[in-house]
């Protein structure tokens, strides 16, 4: 986040005399991320090119046109996480190879959100951080006053003003008392790379009831960062004018009669009222808030909000039988949809010594696939110098992953 050099450098001594300034600006920002930060080294002029803002910003467009699959895992005994990146898979593909891109030695942070344009948001009791696998480096942000309370954070950006945002929540569960001053709720907005800016500050929360006492995932999209609370309520953090307001979830009503007969065969119930909406996980479905869930791994829905009118659309989509055992054995959860607009299933278990399976089902075509991802922590990564053993490990996986040459 380093101001922009000057691009004109044609009659700079240090640039080469054949090659046009702008070309080699378009040159550099075409390679594979790991070459340009290498090439920090070749001179002075070079490393205030690959620094730019600039640089970064082109990048980025071209990063966006390959999402990568985000993987990471963390390792107790030596207090260390690993993150892994690898293609998404597209519609003909069955295999791809994974890269370790980072590893975290300082402390074991946890990582609750889907990446934002590359960058990950950790957090581990009242400290905050902000990780680019791509450069491996890691912002610490100021720690927050906890008083013994849960805290959260998500990270989002805002594409009008081009800043990223960190916004943290804190409250008690509520377990022993629902009254508002025990729950003692604050939403806390960090900016990132804003000189003026570097603490945290108070943002307004549109109250429309008593405040809430839990978090689950978090996505941001289009300017917003979405994440469920409670049963029937989603949060909306705008990035941009820091307001958080709620919204409603979905309703089971909007079912068709169809799938209301298959969830009550699931069920064995006739009793179906409302959506569970904090077991779904929140997805961007083609630019819009959505969400995905399951039946007893028997059907797949996928929900979706429609911009202008905020109403809800809903999908469906049986699982195949012979799926269904495998599904109640590894019971997947699906942590969004990728480039191919298909919507991905994973465990949260890594094998010792086997691929990591992804399953992705289409909603449209009604079509169900699944791929691997080979590379991740294999024997070679297990037995050398990292040492995490056979042992499995839990497993977090986000799509959309890019990356993003941006310095902190």
């Amino acid at each position: 986040m380093e101001p922009s050099p000057t691009r004109d450098l044609d009659h700079d001594h240090n640039s080469p005399k054949n090659i046009p300034s702008d070309l080699t600006f378009e040159i550099l920002s075409r390679l594979p991320a790991k070459s340009i930060i290498r090439f920090q080294a070749i001179s002075k002029l070079w490393y205030s090119i690959i620094r730019s803002k600039d640089l970064a910003d082109s990048f980025l467009i071209h990063s966006k046109t390959r999402p990568r699959l985000l993987f990471t895992f963390k390792h107790f005994d030596s207090r260390k996480r690993f993150i892994f990146s690898a293609p998404e898979h597209g519609t003909e593909e069955n295999t791809s190879i994974a890269r370790h891109d980072m590893t975290n030695s300082d402390l074991v942070y946890y990582i609750r959100s889907r990446p934002v344009n590359g960058l990950v948001c950790c957090t581990r009791g009242s400290s905050i951080a902000v990780c680019n696998p791509t450069t491996r480096q890691i912002l610490k942000l100021p720690d927050v006053t906890l008083n013994r309370r849960d805290m959260y954070a998500r990270l989002g950006y805002d594409p009008v003003e081009d800043q990223y945002k960190v916004l943290c929540v804190m409250m008690h569960d509520g377990f022993d008392s629902r009254t508002k001053d025990n729950i003692q709720q604050e939403h806390l907005v960090f900016t990132l790379g804003c000189q003026q800016q570097q603490e945290w500050r108070k943002t307004e929360f549109i109250d429309v009831g008593d405040p809430y006492t839990d978090v689950k995932g978090g996505i941001c999209i289009n300017g917003g960062i979405y994440y469920v609370i409670g049963h029937k309520k989603i949060a909306r953090f705008d990035v941009r004018s820091e307001k958080v307001e709620l919204i409603n979830a979905p309703q089971e009503d909007m079912l068709n009669e169809e799938d209301i007969k298959k969830m009550i065969v699931y069920h064995r119930s006739d009793d179906i009222t409302t959506i569970n909406a904090h077991c779904w996980t929140l997805v961007n479905h083609q630019g819009k808030l959505g969400g995905t869930d399951y039946e007893e791994f028997c059907l797949m829905r996928l929900w979706y909000q429609e911009e202008k009118d905020e109403s809800w659309n809903i999908m469906t989509c049986d699982v195949p039988s012979e799926w269904r055992a495998l599904f109640r054995d590894i019971r997947p959860s699906s942590p969004g949809e990728v480039h191919t607009g298909e919507v991905m299933l994973v465990s949260d278990t890594l094998e010792s010594s086997k691929p990591f399976t992804i399953y992705y089902y289409d909603m449209i075509r009604k079509s169900f696939r699944s791929a691997k991802v080979e590379g991740i922590a294999d024997s070679e990564f297990r037995r050398g110098i990292h040492g995490i053993g056979k042992r499995d490990r839990e497993m977090l996986c986000f799509p959309g992953h890019i990356e993003n040459i941006m310095f902190f």
